[in-house]
């Protein structure tokens, strides 16, 4: 039986200064760095011995994101797929650290996914992590949210192709999607959508697992310690409908640390939201700033 829970397995992001961006990593997030290949940089949050982020010098956006498959069966069932509907994909097995398979192709808005299995599938004890780390000390990654220029698009493939969930979609007018929240197993999403005009922009954010309100305020007192502010939050998401508090890190990438995420049944109907606005705050009507609706 496939396991439940977040499908997300770790994100390759552009950073602007790769020595800024390690420090904050390591020393106010508690990431522990895993390993090092050819100006690549693989961060875990050190409950596993699998990589969360990998960051390399240069711009900013995604490199690449991949989603974990539990078994070799599944990952060939989707490379055939991917391939009867014509899609082109490329194996990159053993082509990252601690990843045993992966198949690797793009989404129609040309970002990259993966699909990939791993060598550590140990259940996540925060009691016993394999590396000992400080700071924020996330439980793991989380979602992703994608910056496109046709959502609707994207998240059909996902739902068509790679049989995913839609468990939310924001309509404002008829036929248009400007946001869309899907999952691959019962977590609320995996991957989010929120539309762009600028195709330079490939993400909105990257969120990370916290285990409650309590963890997230006492990171949002780190971050302010250590010189960062929150962009928006902390609050509560009407969709999810998770805790939520948002930062700009410094490499120019937006992270979400986020608590409560809700889990749905499959068969669960997708909920369609007219206002982005209704989206965004549950406890009051506070207006996000104007960074907020620009990506990285």
């Amino acid at each position: 039986m496939s396991q439940t829970g977040q499908r997300l397995e770790h994100v390759q992001l552009n950073v602007k200064d790769m020595g800024k961006a390690l420090d904050f990593y390591q020393n106010v997030m508690g990431l522990v760095e895993i390993a090092r290949e050819n100006n690549v940089v693989y961060l875990g949050c050190g409950y596993d011995e699998n990589f969360d982020l990998a960051i390399m010098e240069g711009g900013t956006g995604i490199q690449h994101f991949a989603m974990r498959m539990d078994t070799e069966e599944e990952l060939e069932h989707y490379y055939h797929k991917l391939s009867t509907n014509g899609v082109k994909t490329e194996w990159h097995n053993g082509t990252e650290p601690g990843q045993e398979k992966g198949l690797r192709f793009h989404l129609p808005s040309g970002i990259a996914m993966e699909l990939a299995l791993v060598k550590d599938n140990r259940y996540l004890n925060p009691s016993r992590p394999a590396y000992r780390s400080n700071g924020l000390r996330p439980l793991n990654i989380d979602h992703i949210n994608i910056m496109c220029n046709n959502v609707k698009r994207d998240t059909k493939f996902l739902q068509n192709i790679l049989d995913y969930k839609i468990s939310d979609i924001v309509e404002p007018e008829e036929g248009f999607w400007a946001f869309s929240f899907t999952r691959a197993k019962d977590y609320h999403h995996d991957i989010a959508f929120v539309v762009t005009k600028d195709e330079a922009n490939t993400l909105h954010h990257i969120a990370w697992s916290m285990a409650n309100f309590e963890h997230i305020k006492v990171a949002c007192d780190i971050l302010a310690q250590s010189g960062y502010k929150l962009e928006f939050g902390p609050g509560r998401h009407p969709i999810g409908p998770n805790l939520y508090a948002y930062f700009q890190e410094p490499g120019g990438n937006r992270f979400e640390l986020i608590a409560e995420q809700s889990v749905l049944p499959a068969a669960a109907p997708t909920k369609i939201w007219t206002s982005m606005k209704d989206t965004l705050e549950e406890w009051s009507d506070v207006t996000p700033p104007a960074s907020f609706l620009k990506g990285s």
